[in-house]
């Protein structure tokens, strides 16, 4: 396994957690979010990594949608997804010290937002001959 497909791999299973504990009873929303924050980052990640751009050790999703967007302006599209906003959730909901618990609405839209990213990631990937 490359380390594309471990970026993905990673990713898909913070998306498979998300989706799994928003179907239980009270569901835990902070770590939905988390995940959901987690998968998109980890899908921008594999595309850097395939596009080879160097990137710092950063949780910061505007950051490496910037760099992203630099390489293919098409990357707009997750920007006006504002998929970025899900940065708040890589620390902010993680200690109770910066405690927030989002809604099951909020929830519901960051998988929204994970699934959107990994869609378009995909595509990009197969677009530049990446066999999936």
């Amino acid at each position: 396994m490359n380390e594309i497909e471990k970026w993905l791999l990673k990713a898909e299973n913070d998306l498979k957690v998300a989706k799994n504990e928003i179907q239980i009873n009270e569901a835990p929303r902070d770590i939905i979010c988390f995940h959901c924050q987690q998968a998109v980052e980890k899908y921008l990640k594999a595309y850097l990594v395939f596009m080879k751009q160097e990137f710092r050790k950063t949780h910061n999703i505007s950051e490496l949608l910037k760099l992203c967007f630099d390489i293919d302006k098409s990357f707009k599209e997750l920007k006006e997804l504002n998929v970025h906003e899900l940065t708040i959730y890589a620390t902010e909901v993680r200690y109770p010290d910066e405690f927030y618990i989002p809604s099951l609405e909020e929830a519901r839209e960051a998988i929204n937002l994970a699934e959107k990213t990994k869609e378009f990631i995909l595509k990009k990937l197969k677009e530049n001959n990446f066999k999936i």
